[in-house]
């Protein structure tokens, strides 16, 4: 998962990519879809080029939609034959990377004959 912050302009992020050949990356596109609305966001752009130890591709991306605090999005770059790097983006304020998530305590148990589930 790929985290960017809501603001406005461009945001470099790390990724490592199914493939390296810079011919492929300078044709590629970018598709950035906002999953609750299922919107494209048509506006949005990037730059690339490759990390200073050349193990990784370094993204700029440039979205032209408003990003808002706790948006899910999913991303692609490829071509409309291939696909280069898929991934999800989600927006949020935090920016501690070590931040571990839990899941909530309280939860509900059903006993419905022999089937026992749990629905958090």
């Amino acid at each position: 998962m790929i985290k960017l912050r809501p603001i406005i302009g461009a945001q470099t992020f790390s990724i490592i990519p199914s493939t390296f050949v810079s011919t492929d990356w300078d044709g590629a596109d970018v598709t950035f879809v906002n999953d609750e609305t299922n919107t494209v966001d048509d506006g949005a752009s990037f730059t690339w080029d490759l990390s200073d130890n050349g193990n990784y591709i370094e993204i700029s991306l440039t979205p032209s939609a408003t990003l808002t605090e706790a948006q899910i999005y999913s991303i692609e770059f490829g071509t409309s034959s291939d696909v280069y790097y898929r991934d999800i983006v989600y927006i949020t304020e935090e920016v501690e990377k070590n931040r571990v998530y839990t899941l909530p305590d309280i939860y509900t148990e059903y006993n419905d004959g022999d089937d026992e589930y749990i629905v958090l």
